[in-house]
């Protein structure tokens, strides 16, 4: 079977539901509170794990209940973490959520052990994995990715990389990956162009000038489009009632990789993970509302 590698954080997820979300010194009174697993590179490896991949996470959590109870999850959900690291004395990471009646939400990321990961670490991880494809987050030490990335590209191994949470310094790791899956946001900001009027063509058409083989671009209800060779693939979203957003992106990152690691078509693949992150704002939490294969597919 081949194999997936999924770098990025494990994180609890503290989630307050609100009507609206507070202004600043203000306090509004809240509703439900809820503990979920997340961290974008978590949340994507149990998507794709869901979906049928057979997937290593490359992470780190403290020695401490968020961390335990975080890894005793993943490993329920069929995900490898022999390479995950559990460090003591540092705290497990911790994303605090607010999310408003309307399913929108705003989230402070506390990143804890992760950030005492070494390059060295995540080479020797990439070489003991062997994987086929890495799926990465931008979570980790910069320096991490560039060892990572460095060692896959003279591997030749698939790069698919999601450059979220944004940093201006993960532009420099572009040039070497094979997939670039961003929000509008995220690809205004690489190309320094935010608030500018720019098409969602222009702004793949200067991502690939970067030197990527493929763009996705992820638009929320506006669903999702894809960019391959001279291809150009428009993925219409599909009409829900949100319940929370929380891991939409990372439910259809994950979902996307698992259908390529099967061999679909990069559209086939596109619809596949727009069907899942879809079926996943209908659901409260991160991880808690990703779907089975199974479920997208009755979708």
């Amino acid at each position: 079977m081949t194999r997936l590698m999924v770098v990025g954080a494990i994180n609890t997820d503290l989630v307050a539901q609100v009507e609206r979300a507070p202004e600043a010194g203000e306090t509004v009174l809240g509703g439900e509170f809820g503990e979920y697993g997340g961290g974008k590179g978590a949340n994507q490896a149990v998507a794709a794990a869901r979906s049928g991949a057979s997937v290593s996470l490359y992470s780190a959590v403290g020695d401490d209940a968020f961390g335990r109870t975080r890894i005793a999850a993943l490993e329920a959900d069929g995900v490898d973490l022999s390479h995950t690291s559990v460090i003591d004395g540092v705290a497990s990471g911790v994303a605090i959520i607010i999310v408003e009646a309307s399913g929108e939400n705003r989230i402070c990321d506390l990143p804890g052990a992760r950030m005492q990961l070494r390059p060295e670490d995540v080479v020797t991880a990439f070489e003991a994995i062997q994987p086929d494809a890495i799926l990465a987050t931008n979570e980790l030490p910069l320096d991490c990715l560039r060892a990572l990335f460095g060692r896959a590209r003279a591997a030749d191994v698939p790069i698919w990389f999601n450059i979220a949470p944004y940093s201006d310094a993960a532009r420099a790791l572009i040039p070497v990956i094979e997939t670039l899956i961003v929000n509008r946001g995220e690809a205004e900001d690489i190309l320094g162009v935010r608030g500018e009027e720019y098409s969602i063509a222009d702004l793949a058409s200067g991502l690939r000038e970067q030197g990527v083989d493929r763009v996705v671009m992820t638009l929320g209800g506006d669903g999702v489009i894809g960019y391959e060779d001279s291809s150009e693939h428009v993925i219409n979203s599909i009409t829900v009632t949100p319940v929370d957003t929380t891991g939409a992106g990372d439910t259809f990152c994950g979902a996307w990789a698992a259908e390529m690691m099967r061999g679909g078509s990069f559209a086939d693949a596109l619809h596949y993970a727009n069907r899942a992150a879809a079926l996943s704002v209908t659901r409260p939490g991160a991880q808690s509302s990703i779907p089975t294969r199974s479920e997208v597919e009755r979708t």
